[in-house]
């Protein structure tokens, strides 16, 4: 391997290497709910707007499985979910607030084409889907235990509202709405939603 090659490849690491350490560097997400709050900053001070209402019921962090489309090893992202709730008449209305971390330095996040919002200045691409509150998928299915833990009956069915973004590309922020009703198409699990590639598989075949 040439020298330029060598040191491009110490360059991509040492920038992943930094932006992780930045990105772990953050604030807490159960650190960021104050009494009274109307925004909340998961990465950096990009504000997300906090409607009057809602109620913290506490924050869920795990490691969650990706998919890499040129790569048969699925990397594990360190998520940090906040949940909220708000009476209707229904049940419960739902918001999850997520912060995903690359924990490899070797894979980042795809760009997230389609339709895009703004929130506060920023952009977000958004999507509708349904989710059944009776999900088998993990990460949905963590979410609802702990809704039901907290002594409340979640809808049989949801409306969901998906906004996300990349700030950099091994960071993702997620907000997502969920409003009693039936929908589709179904809310897919994170590694379909979130496709990622590896710089490791791009390096070896430009050997």
């Amino acid at each position: 391997m040439s020298a330029f090659k060598s040191s491009h490849r110490l360059l991509l690491l040492t920038l992943a290497i930094f932006l992780f350490a930045s990105a772990c560097s953050t604030v807490r997400t159960a650190d960021l709910v104050q009494p009274g709050a109307t925004e909340i900053s998961l990465w950096r001070s990009e504000p997300i707007p906090l409607e009057p209402g809602w109620r913290y019921l506490g924050t869920e962090k795990f490691l969650v499985r990706g998919e890499i489309w040129n790569s048969s090893l699925p990397p594990m992202d360190q998520i940090e979910t906040m949940l909220f709730v708000r009476e209707g008449e229904k049940g419960p209305h739902l918001l999850f607030l997520s912060r995903v971390l690359k924990t490899g330095f070797t894979e980042i996040f795809t760009f997230l084409g389609g339709s895009k919002t703004f929130i506060a200045g920023y952009a977000y691409r958004e999507g509708s889907y349904g989710l059944s509150s009776d999900t088998g998928d993990a990460e949905y299915k963590r979410y609802f235990g702990r809704i039901r833990q907290e002594g409340l009956t979640p809808a049989p069915a949801y409306s969901v509202l998906v906004r996300d973004r990349l700030p950099i590309d091994t960071v993702l922020i997620r907000i997502m709405e969920l409003v009693p009703g039936e929908a589709w198409p179904e809310l897919p699990a994170f590694g379909k939603l979130y496709p990622q590639e590896s710089l490791e598989t791009f390096d070896w075949h430009r050997r």
